[in-house]
C-alpha cells in the first residue's frame, strides 16, 4: 500500500519537480532549506493545490491526474501545520471533533472519541481551553489529535517542532516520535533540520529549489552527500574536483585519495571534520595530505570545536575541546592540517 507523488506543481513562477512514495507504517521525511517547496508537496497531496504533471495516487487510486481531482474534504488525510491553525473560538475538544463532526459522526460519538485520543496524547485536562491559552507543546498535541482522531491513510506533518521554544523540542520530538510510529498511516514529515528528521523519519527525500537532489536514510546522506547543501546540513566537507588515479585536482589543490570505485573525470569528495588532524608544527608519519594554513573561524558547541581553515579551498575540522585548548591557537593562527588518503570519500559526480 503506497502514496505516490511524482510529477510537477506549479505555483505561479515557481515549479517543484518531486518523485516521492510513502509505504503504510512509514515516515519519510522531505528535508530542504527554506523556500525549496516542501510545504508546496504537502499542500498538494492535502488537494489544496493541484498538480500540474503526473499525478498523485494511494494505493493505486488517483487522487490528482489531470483528468480526475480528489477534493481535499475526500481524501483521507490528517495534516498539522506549522502554525497548527487551531480554531481560535473553540476549545480543545471541540478542535480535535471538527473533522468528525464534519464527516456526520453524531455528538457523543464524536465526543467519546475525541476524549479518547486527547487523552491518549497526554492533553484531557486541556479539554476546555481555547488555543490561547495552550503553550506550544500543547497545542501541538491538540492538533496532532485532531488530524490522527479521524483515522487518516495519509498523515501530513509541515515544521512539527518550528513553533516551540528550544527548551521544549527534545521531549515534545521523543513523544512524537512515538505517537507516529503508532499511526498506522502514510507519514510525511517536512521538516528543515536534520535532527527531526533523524528522530522522526525512516527514509529521507532532500528538496532543493524544487528539485530532489537526493534520498536515502540520513546515514546514507552523510556517507555520501550529493550537494553542497546536504554536507553542510550534515556536518561534512564536500569538494567538487576531477579525479585521475589517486589524485584529486580541486580548485586550490591537489589532494590524494585512497581506494575508492570511482572512475576517473568529475567526481564528489566527502571529508569527515573528525578526520581532520591540526598540529602547531608539521606532522611527521603517514598523512599524505598536509597543509600549512591559518585559522579563519571557531565555533563551540558540546564539547567539540569546528576549526575553519585559511585554504585555498574549504574544510572544517573538528576537534575536542581540550584538544583545542592544547593547540592553544586562535584566528588568524598558523597551523598545520592532515587527513590521510583513506578518509577521503571519492563517488561519480552524477
Amino acid at each position: 500500500m503506497t502514496l505516490r507523488c511524482a510529477g510537477t506543481i506549479a505555483v505561479g513562477p515557481f515549479t517543484v519537480d518531486i518523485d516521492i512514495s510513502v509505504e503504510r507504517g512509514e515516515t519519510v521525511a522531505l528535508l530542504g532549506p527554506n523556500g525549496a517547496g516542501k510545504t508546496t508537496v504537502l499542500h498538494a497531496v492535502a488537494g489544496l493545490v493541484a498538480v500540474s504533471t503526473g499525478g498523485i495516487e494511494l494505493d493505486g487510486r488517483a487522487w490528482d491526474d489531470g483528468s480526475t481531482f480528489v477534493p481535499p474534504a475526500a481524501r483521507s488525510v490528517g495534516a498539522v501545520f506549522q502554525s497548527y491553525r487551531l480554531f481560535g473560538h473553540l476549545d480543545a475538544r471541540e478542535n480535535v471533533a471538527f473533522g468528525l463532526r464534519a464527516r456526520g459522526l453524531r455528538r457523543a460519538s464524536a465526543r467519546a472519541a475525541v476524549d479518547a485520543m486527547l487523552e491518549r496524547l497526554g492533553v484531557a485536562d486541556l479539554a476546555s481551553l481555547r488555543p490561547r491559552e495552550l503553550s506550544g507543546g500543547q497545542a501541538q498535541r491538540v492538533a496532532l489529535a485532531r488530524a490522527l482522531v479521524v483515522d487518516p491513510a495519509v498523515l501530513l506533518l509541515d515544521e512539527p517542532m518550528a513553533a516551540l521554544d528550544a527548551s521544549a523540542r527534545g521531549a515534545v520530538r521523543r513523544e512524537l516520535s512515538g505517537w507516529l510510529r503508532a499511526a498506522d498511516a502514510h507519514r510525511l514529515v517536512v521538516t528543515h533540520d536534520p535532527v527531526d528528521a533523524h528522530a522522526l523519519a525512516d527514509r529521507v527525500v532532500v528538496l532543493e529549489a524544487g528539485v530532489v537532489t537526493q534520498r536515502g536514510t540520513l546515514s546514507e546522506l552523510a556517507a555520501s552527500p550529493r550537494s553542497p547543501y546536504v554536507a553542510d546540513l550534515l556536518g561534512t566537507n564536500f569538494l567538487r574536483g576531477e579525479l585521475t588515479g589517486g589524485a584529486l585536482a580541486v580548485p586550490g589543490g591537489v589532494l590524494h585519495v585512497g581506494a575508492h570505485a570511482a572512475a576517473d573525470g568529475a567526481v564528489i569528495a566527502t571529508i569527515r571534520p573528525a578526520a581532520i588532524a591540526l598540529h602547531r608544527r608539521e606532522p611527521e608519519g603517514s598523512p599524505r595530505n598536509v597543509w600549512s594554513t591559518t585559522v579563519a573561524a571557531v565555533e563551540r558547541s558540546d564539547g567539540r570545536v569546528r576549526v575553519g581553515l585559511g585554504l585555498p579551498f574549504e574544510l572544517v575540522a573538528e576537534v575536542t575541546d581540550p584538544g583545542f585548548a592544547a593547540l592553544d591557537v586562535g584566528v588568524g593562527a598558523s597551523v598545520w592540517a592532515s587527513v590521510k588518503a583513506s578518509e577521503i570519500v571519492v563517488v561519480a559526480d552524477a
